[in-house]
């Protein structure tokens, strides 16, 4: 699927890489003709990740109202339907479920020795686009240190290493939340 470079079923970062400056640049979905719904649900990330930055409420002037016997707060005047950054929030969230579920689906069964990876497929994908979006859009600020590219840059190689050791079978993924009843079972 990705060519002799990538880690089976699973990109490599340089395609994940080349999806984030697409999606950046026409600020739309921008891996549908990549034709892997991972890959559709990296660019989708990077998207949620600039819309949250742009919607970030102010928490100072948010007021939420306690009142006994409720067990959550109100939001007084807040249409959480219609809030940008809830929708945002719901995106990303979209996002990473379907690369949890899709790697899940091309990995397949791991074998009895593999190693649970800590987290989801999802969450690393996320964290990538995270640094990527603040990254490039906080350039300027990032200033010569590079901070951000730096942790990026780590960020690349960590998931380059996960890839081949998910591939490979040293290591699976967790049980998707809010998969399938086959996916609920434990291995």
């Amino acid at each position: 699927m990705y060519g002799r470079e990538g880690f089976g079923p699973l990109p490599d970062s340089r395609a994940v890489s080349a999806v984030f400056a697409r999606a950046a640049e026409f600020r739309t979905a921008g891996a549908a003709d990549f034709g892997c719904p991972i890959l559709v649900s990296v660019a989708g990330l990077v998207n949620a990740h600039r819309r949250l930055a742009a919607t970030r409420p102010n928490w100072d002037e948010v007021v939420m109202t306690w009142t006994p016997g409720r067990s959550q707060p109100e939001l007084p005047g807040m249409d959480l339907a219609a809030d940008p950054f809830t929708g945002a929030w719901e995106d990303a969230q979209r996002h990473l479920l379907v690369i949890d579920l899709e790697a899940r689906r091309v990995l397949g069964e791991p074998g009895s020795g593999a190693v649970k990876h800590h987290e989801g497929l999802g969450a690393v994908f996320g964290r990538l686009a995270y640094l990527y979006t603040i990254s490039f859009d906080r350039y300027v600020l990032d200033g010569p240190q590079a901070a951000y590219r730096r942790q990026l840059a780590r960020a690349y190689f960590s998931y380059e290493s996960l890839a081949r050791e998910l591939a490979c079978g040293e290591k699976c993924l967790p049980p998707s939340v809010g998969g399938s009843a086959a996916d609920s079972g434990d291995r």
